[in-house]
């Protein structure tokens, strides 16, 4: 979980800051909104409209507290008016089911160990608990998860939601409002291309012309010496190659991870041709400027200074990575299509989820607490207030916002914590260096790989901190 594990203090702080703001995780749900009531419509004179049933009497938990761990304080203690509407929901909560609610900060490392040894003791030690999908796997696996299908009737989560929260396997185990449409993208340079004459990203979109060949195009006209010495000083493309990797199978159709079948599927002939062109865009066509020792830093630093005209990357990234520090115009689009995709792609490749601990007592009660927790009638807009902080223009806020429907979330292929993306990066990091060809080293590492994800899915793994 390469990703998870590159994870700064500012990033914890940016996440938790998302997150108070949204009322929940950060997360994305394929372009479907929750489902919310129909409009009325007038019924005509003859007919008698049906009677709504009244809900139900709510539970009464006699005073109990009900304990919410995430890796961050959760309590929503700001004067801004997203905590005030949470502060108004928690108090709503408390009065209808007689509870007291409580967050608590548990160390992120320390989390899956917490929760399976107070399950074994008996004794839970939350009631809810936000855990990462690395995380996930091995609990839900080992039995030390709820189910929680019977308490989802009449949720209000989307149901492509609801059922990524089986995470390959029959049971809901886990507990998300919703998935943004399009997490991660493309930036761009937007004097870059002006300059050089050429069509940016967003009008190669616009025309619907956006794709890998368009992108591999441009990136070649950009890379250039721009001061005559003999070296290029400007590249077409920087970033990290675990994160192209990703990228680039997903938008050709292709997984890292199958959860449906529980298989290590990067040797599929979608992925190797996206690894093959990722190996050419290195080495055959030397479009991607070469990171100085930091895989993870160096990129966003290149694109800032105004060197590279384009670099994949999540939003997430933008306040502390870009924000404030760019020196150019720049852009924000989709992550480009495959020659022959229909539509572009966000890969879900990792998340996370609220799960109930198994022995927690009473726990239809507490996932309809759960849900009037959450901000589902605001979440869109509370996306959008924060996505106009930190994007530049309305063009770049509507292609995040997905308002054109382009993007496509790809459910099913989550591979956080299993162990199989690191194996892939190992080989991708030497092949970028043209040390092994991408068949190869796939060969060599497509076995080891399926035995980590099955040694998390056993529940027999340990957590290790790093």
């Amino acid at each position: 979980m390469k990703q998870m594990k590159k994870m700064k203090p500012m990033l914890v702080v940016l996440l938790s800051a998302i997150l108070l703001i949204m009322s929940a995780c950060s997360g994305s749900n394929g372009g479907n909104t929750p489902a919310t009531d129909a409009p009325a419509t007038e019924a005509p004179s003859a007919t008698v409209a049906p009677t709504e049933e009244p809900e139900p009497p709510a539970a009464n938990l006699g005073g109990r507290e009900i304990r919410i761990s995430h890796w961050w304080d959760a309590t929503p203690t700001g004067d801004s008016e997203a905590d005030e509407l949470a502060r108004e929901r928690i108090k709503k909560v408390e009065e209808k089911y007689n509870v007291k609610i409580k967050y608590l900060n548990t160390e992120y490392w320390s989390t899956s160990e917490k929760l399976s040894s107070s399950v074994l003791a008996n004794d839970p030690f939350a009631e809810i608990v936000r855990l990462p999908d690395g995380f996930i796997w091995g609990l839900m696996h080992g039995g030390f998860l709820t189910p929680l299908d019977d308490a989802l009737n009449n949720t209000r989560i989307a149901q492509d939601v609801v059922d990524s929260m089986r995470f390959g396997g029959e049971n809901v185990f886990g507990l998300e409002g919703w998935f943004n449409a399009n997490d991660s993208g493309m930036y761009y340079n937007k004097r870059i291309f002006k300059e050089a004459g050429l069509k940016d990203p967003q009008q190669l979109m616009d025309e619907d012309n956006w794709n890998w060949t368009t992108m591999l195009d441009a990136a070649k006209k950009l890379t250039v010496d721009n001061n005559g010495d003999g070296k290029v000083d400007q590249y077409g493309l920087a970033g990290a190659h675990y994160i192209f990797s990703e990228q680039l199978i997903a938008s050709n159709g292709g997984y890292i991870f199958e959860e449906a079948t529980k298989k290590a599927s990067f040797d599929s002939p979608a992925a190797m041709e996206a690894l093959n062109f990722l190996n050419e865009l290195y080495n055959t066509h030397k479009v991607v400027k070469e990171n100085e020792g930091n895989d993870w830093e160096d990129p966003a630093k290149y694109f800032a200074e105004g060197n590279i005209a384009m670099y994949p990357g999540g939003l997430w990234e933008i306040e502390g990575r870009l924000q404030e520090k760019m020196k150019d115009e720049w852009g924000y689009v989709y992550f480009p299509k495959a020659p022959n995709a229909l539509s572009y792609v966000d890969p879900l490749g990792q998340t996370a989820a609220y799960v109930i601990p198994k022995g927690v007592k009473d726990a239809e009660a507490i996932v309809k607490i759960w849900e009037e927790l959450q901000d589902f009638d605001n979440w869109q807009a509370n996306r959008k207030l924060w996505l106009e902080n930190v994007l530049p223009d309305e063009t770049s806020i509507a292609n995040a916002m997905n308002e054109a429907g382009k993007v496509q979330r790809v459910f099913g292929g989550r591979f956080g914590g299993l162990g199989v993306k690191d194996q892939l990066d190992s080989v991708t990091g030497k092949f970028v260096k043209g040390e092994i060809t991408p068949s190869t080293g796939v060969a060599q590492v497509i076995g080891p790989a399926q035995a980590a994800a099955e040694k998390v899915l056993s529940g027999k793994t340990e957590e290790k901190k790093e």
